[in-house]
C-alpha cells in the first residue's frame, strides 16, 4: 500500500512513561471483518453500532507473561508483542500461529510453553515466542450444563499441577478443572462451576450500557493468580461491548475451590472517560515485583468488538483482596522510589482547524476524551492541521495521536499503513518548532505516543502529512502532555 507525503524524520528516542492505550504497532483488522467488504452488515448484526458494514481494527482479551525480564502480549485477533523496557515500547514478533481464536492463553509450564485459544487445539513450544506444535485437543468429560471450552486459561503451580479455567455464556459461570500434568489434552478431575452468575447479588454482572438485563450477562475472561498463598480467580461480565464491562474475583485456599466472593466487587470498573469497558483481563506479577493487569478496552464506534489493549498497576489491599486502583490515561512513570511529576492534558477543549478545506467535523472530536468521535480532514488536502491552545504557557513533555482508517477495506487494497506527521510548537508568538517528526514514519501504529525535549509552548499542532493510500487519516483525540506554567 503505498503512503501519500514525504519529509524528513528525526529519529524517536525511547520514552521515559508508558501510556494507555498502549501503543502497539500492526493492529489488525477485526476477525470478524477481514474479508468483508464495505456494505452489508455480517452476523450478529447486534454488535454492529452503524447501519452499514465498516472494517475496524481490534486487539482485546489479553493475556501477558512476564519471562526473562521481558513482557510478551498475547491478546485476541493477532500474537504476540514483546517489550524489554517494562511497557514503555513494543514489538511485534509474530507466531507461527498468529490467530488460532479469540481470549489466547499462554503458561509456561514444566519447561515449555502451552498455548490455545476459545476452542483451538493446544499448542507447546520451547519459547514464549514458539515456534508451536499442536499436540492435541483438549477433551472434557460429558457434564449436564457443561459449557463450550471459549475463554481459555491455563494456570501452573508452582508444585507443577495444571489447572483450566473457562467459560463465556450469557447466563452460566466460570468453570475449572485439573488437567495431567504430563499430557496436558486430558483431564484428571471432574469438572467443576467456579464461580455462578448472580445478577441479582451483582448488578454489575448483567449486559448492558446501565447494566439493565436482568437475566443476561456473559459471565466470561477467566483468569487466575496466586500471591500471598491465596488462590485469585477473576472474570467479566457485562458485555464487552459496553462502557460498563468490568471485572470481578473470586477467592480460594485452593485452585479448584472453593472460591468465596471478595467484598471489593467488582475490582476494576471504569465507566466514563478515555479509557471505559476496562475488562477481560489477565494480572501477572511483573518487574521489580508489582502485579500488573493487561485488559480490554472499549472503543467501539462501528462494532462492539472494536477494542483496544491497557495496562495498569493492579494491588493487594490490607484485608489480602486483590484490586486495581484506577485505569489511567495520561504517561505514567513506572514505579520508583521517588514519584514522578504528573503530566497532564493542556490542551483546551476545542482545538482550532488549520486547513483549507478541513470543515468535515469540528476540531473538538479530537480533544474530547473519546475514542468514538473523530475529527474527519479532507481526503484532498495536502497538510491538513489541528492547532490547539493551551490554558497558560507549558513545558511540553509528550504527545499522544489516536488515529482512525476511514475507508478501511483489505478487499479492494485500502489496508493499514502508517500515518504521517509532525507536531509543532509555537514557542513565541508566531514562531513554531518541530518537536515531534514522523513525516517519513513506515511504522503502522494506530496510537501513537511519542516525547520530546521539554519544551516551552504557548500552543501545538498536529501537522498531517501522509496516510495510506485510499485512507482518510481521522483522529479520534490528539492530546498534548506536559506541565503547565503559571
Amino acid at each position: 500500500m503505498g503512503v501519500v507525503g514525504t519529509a524528513a524524520e528525526t529519529p524517536a528516542a525511547v520514552p521515559s512513561r508508558y501510556i494507555n492505550p498502549i501503543p502497539l504497532p500492526d493492529y489488525p483488522v477485526g476477525r470478524l471483518v477481514r474479508d468483508l467488504p464495505r456494505g452489508k452488515l455480517n452476523e450478529p448484526v447486534s454488535l454492529w453500532l452503524v447501519d452499514r458494514a465498516e472494517q475496524y481494527r481490534e486487539l482485546a482479551d489479553p493475556t501477558a507473561l512476564w519471562f526473562d525480564n521481558q513482557w510478551y502480549l498475547y491478546p485476541s485477533c493477532d500474537m504476540a508483542w514483546v517489550s524489554a523496557d517494562e511497557g514503555r515500547t513494543w514489538q511485534h514478533h509474530p507466531l507461527n500461529v498468529r490467530d488460532i481464536g479469540y481470549a489466547p492463553t499462554v503458561v509456561h509450564h514444566r519447561g515449555r510453553f502451552l498455548l490455545m485459544a476459545s476452542d483451538s487445539a493446544l499448542y507447546a513450544g520451547p519459547s514464549p515466542l514458539g515456534p508451536f506444535e499442536p499436540i492435541g485437543k483438549l477433551t472434557l468429560p460429558e457434564k449436564a450444563g457443561l459449557p463450550g471450552q471459549t475463554d481459555p486459561m491455563l494456570f501452573s503451580d508452582e508444585e507443577g499441577c495444571l489447572f483450566y479455567y473457562w467459560g463465556c455464556t450469557p447466563h452460566s459461570g466460570i468453570w475449572g478443572v485439573e488437567l495431567d500434568a504430563e499430557n496436558p489434552t486430558r483431564a484428571i478431575s471432574e469438572p467443576k462451576e467456579m464461580i455462578p452468575f448472580l445478577p441479582d447479588t451483582y448488578a454489575w454482572e448483567r449486559l448492558g450500557g446501565n447494566n439493565q438485563n436482568p437475566n443476561l450477562g456473559w459471565m466470561e475472561g477467566a483468569w487466575m493468580i496466586k500471591h500471598g498463598g491465596k488462590y485469585y480467580l477473576t472474570y467479566s461480565a457485562g458485555g464487552t461491548q459496553y462502557p460498563t464491562y468490568s471485572m470481578g474475583c473470586y477467592v480460594s485456599n485452593s485452585p479448584l475451590g472453593p472460591f468465596v466472593p471478595q467484598r471489593r466487587n467488582p475490582i476494576f470498573r471504569t465507566t466514563e472517560g478515555l479509557i471505559t469497558g476496562t475488562g477481560h483481563g489477565s494480572i501477572v506479577a511483573g518487574p521489580r515485583g508489582h502485579l500488573w493487569v493487561f485488559y480490554s478496552i472499549f472503543s467501539g464506534a462501528v462494532h462492539g468488538f472494536e477494542r483496544r489493549v491497557g495496562l495498569d498497576l493492579a494491588e493487594i489491599d490490607e484485608a489480602g483482596e486483590l484490586y486495581v486502583p484506577r485505569a489511567t490515561s495520561t504517561p505514567q512513570a513506572l514505579p520508583a522510589k521517588e514519584p514522578a511529576v504528573a503530566w497532564m492534558p493542556l490542551n483546551e477543549f476545542e482545538p482550532t482547524i488549520g486547513s483549507s478545506s478541513a470543515a468535515n467535523s469540528s476540531g473538538r472530536f479530537a480533544a474530547d476524551n473519546s475514542m468514538t468521535t473523530w475529527w474527519l480532514p479532507a481526503l484532498e488536502d495536502s497538510a491538513p492541521h489541528l492547532v490547539t491552545n493551551f490554558s497558560a504557557p507549558a513545558i511540553v513533555h509528550g504527545v499522544r495521536v489516536i488515529w482512525r482508517d476511514i475507508g478501511l477495506d483489505t478487499t479492494t487494497g485500502h489496508g493499514p499503513g502508517p500515518f504521517c506527521y509532525r507536531v509543532e510548537a509555537e514557542t513565541a508568538p508566531g514562531v513554531w518548532s518541530t518537536i515531534i517528526d514522523r513525516s517519513e514514519s513506515t511504522e503502522d501504529f494506530l496510537i501513537d505516543y511519542r516525547e520530546c525535549e521539554p519544551t516551552s509552548a504557548l500552543r501545538a499542532r498536529l501537522v498531517i502529512v501522509g496516510h495510506p493510500s485510499g485512507i482518510q487519516p481521522a483522529v479520534a483525540e490528539f492530546t498534548v502532555f506536559g506541565v503547565t506554567q503559571r
